[in-house]
């Protein structure tokens, strides 16, 4: 009997996978990481039917010819792929059909096979969507800020003064903007302190996203893993407390947290209401132990945690878990 095998779909630096790689690896799982960026100009794929079943092999040419059969894939974790990546002496026009070829070879072969994906892309693409995310977490009984998304200057006026000033921006996306021959830069979430009108005229350029500011006592980063639910308390000092991830480094507090049962019911419920296997939510905490949701990543980072908080384990719950595979 041929051995199971997880695949791993992410960029070539990947610290997080390199954690969980090195667990499978100790476990004796066959493990096959493989960019995507590599395709089709470096890889082959083949997908040929057969008197019962398919042949289904991806070769990797990049730096040393490696293959992997895909009939025998498990799990499948949807990590941080990349583009395809077309022959550079195409032209334009020819790069542009290869990658949509490639996307329909791909992932028509990948969403075949029977296996457990952490997460499904299609599905993990719906669940990124903040404004689906705060719908659900609201229809469940999660408490989440007061919320304004528009590109209309007088509503973000309106909601500005109806809070006293006291509302957050942060990106719909991922926040990262790119200029020419520079590193991307981020945008985190900001306290609104002032609200001029060369700022507000701003707005008509692109959906925002505003909320309520909570006045919280503490941040929270939930991690989960199927039915498996990690709670990180995260203390910072008074700079830059409104998004933790603007903190230097050692100047944030990590520790352990019971998070009460009914909240960890609803995120479980949230989880299959988006399709997620995966996730890492955000939340606040006020003094008065209000649990606000505030956002849930289905690619969210996680290794650092387990150097901050001795005990948790999540690079092993994740192998474990994979290793485990569908049903």
């Amino acid at each position: 009997m041929t051995a199971s095998t997880v695949l791993i779909l992410t960029e070539e630096f990947d610290l997080t996978a390199d954690c969980v790689v090195k667990v499978l690896n100790e476990m004796a799982v066959r493990v096959f990481r493989y960019d995507t960026s590599y395709f089709p100009a470096d890889s082959t794929l083949s997908y040929e039917s057969a008197p019962i079943g398919w042949a289904t092999v991806l070769t990797d040419n990049k730096y040393d010819q490696r293959s992997v059969d895909l009939e025998n894939v498990t799990s499948i974790w949807y990590r941080r792929p990349t583009a395809f990546r077309p022959d550079g002496s195409l032209s334009a026009t020819h790069r542009e059909f290869v990658m949509r070829e490639s996307a329909h070879a791909f992932g028509g072969v990948l969403l075949g096979i029977p296996a457990l994906w952490v997460n499904r892309p299609d599905l993990e693409a719906r669940a990124d969507y903040k404004p689906l995310q705060l719908r659900l977490a609201h229809q469940i009984g999660l408490l989440i800020p007061e919320t304004l998304i528009t590109n209309e200057p007088g509503k973000v006026r309106s909601f500005y003064d109806k809070f006293d000033g006291s509302i957050i921006y942060k990106a719909l996306g991922s926040g990262l903007i790119e200029e020419p021959g520079g590193w991307p830069g981020g945008l985190l979430t900001t306290r609104m302190i002032s609200l001029s009108d060369e700022l507000l005229a701003r707005v008509r350029y692109a959906p925002c996203i505003f909320q309520k500011y909570v006045d919280k006592a503490f941040d929270l980063r939930v991690t989960i893993i199927g039915s498996s639910i990690t709670s990180v308390r995260i203390d910072t000092g008074p700079v830059s407390a409104t998004d933790w991830r603007g903190q230097i480094e050692g100047e944030i507090g990590y520790s352990g947290y019971d998070l009460p049962g009914d909240i960890a019911d609803r995120l479980l419920t949230l989880m299959n209401l988006l399709g997620l296997e995966y996730g890492a939510v955000d939340m606040a905490v006020t003094n008065d132990l209000e649990h606000y949701f505030l956002e849930v990543n289905p690619s969210g980072q996680f290794a650092w945690l387990d150097d901050e908080v001795p005990g948790i384990q999540l690079s092993e719950r994740m192998a474990k878990y994979l290793s485990a595979g569908r049903g």
